[in-house]
């Protein structure tokens, strides 16, 4: 398959305190807007087409609208993947300019869930419901990312996510991450049970009439091309990280790093 998308992790600060997180324990942010460029500019070389800017939470990293309107302007399919909680209509409205999509996390349609499981306050599936109406008003592709732990792994999401229309439905199910978060262990789930979310849930038709995707642990390690906040490769192999020198790219193949990469 070929690879034609790259997460950049652009920092690792997040305002929500998410228990599965496998990102929770790593710190850091990346800076320099020509630095970016560079980096960039490999990918690009590379044959990378779309730049999916992720963190910890982006919106959080105050040259975010920097790397946004660079990576637009060189020609890239600009995405970013956010809890959605520091959205608002104005920086939606901006944003329409150089953002092609918009991922928002939601794990349930129930406040409670979302709030047992550290995403969010309580009021964060009702403040997604407005974003995602947002997102559509100003033109831009919505995706909605969903993470699958024991706490919801039996819920019928198919009207809560019917009525958000997106174009995307990604799910994942819980993966533990040495380091990260093996000390919440209690929402980690088995496969048969993210395997019973998939049968409640493979049935939906997406506003574009696309099917949901579904990725366990084993598909999503050593699935993604990842840079890292410092600007270097990052690695998910045998459920640790690991990093090499951005630079290796220009001697190695993307299939060496990658098994396959969708967003």
């Amino acid at each position: 398959m070929r690879i034609r998308s790259a997460n950049w992790h652009l920092t690792m600060a997040c305002n929500y305190s998410c228990r599965f997180c496998f990102y929770k324990n790593m710190k850091g942010e990346f800076k320099g807007c020509e630095r970016a460029r560079h980096i960039l500019e490999v990918l690009k070389a590379r044959g990378i087409e779309k730049i999916n800017f992720a963190g910890g939470e982006p919106l959080l990293h105050k040259d975010l609208n920097c790397f946004l309107k660079l990576a637009k302007e060189m020609g890239f399919v600009v995405s970013i993947v956010t809890n959605g909680s520091l959205l608002n209509e104005n920086n939606l409205r901006e944003m329409s300019e150089y953002v092609d999509w918009v991922g928002i996390s939601v794990d349930s349609a129930e406040e409670k869930i979302e709030k047992q499981l550290g995403r969010g306050y309580g009021n964060h599936v009702e403040h997604v419901r407005r974003m995602c109406r947002l997102v559509h008003d100003n033109g831009m592709g919505l995706k909605i990312n969903t993470t699958v732990t024991r706490l919801n792994y039996s819920e019928d999401m198919r009207p809560f996510i019917s009525s958000l229309a997106p174009a995307r439905w990604k799910i994942f199910q819980m993966l533990s991450m040495k380091g990260q978060n093996s000390d919440a262990l209690d929402p980690l789930l088995t496969c048969d049970e993210f395997e019973m979310f998939r049968d409640i849930n493979k049935g939906l038709v997406l506003s574009n009439g696309a099917a949901p995707t579904f990725e366990s642990t084993d598909d999503m390690l050593e699935s993604y091309l990842i840079i890292g906040f410092d600007g270097n490769i990052l690695l998910s192999r045998g459920n640790q990280r690991s990093t090499i020198p951005l630079e290796e790219l220009n001697c190695l193949e993307l299939a060496d790093l990658v098994d396959s990469c969708e967003y």
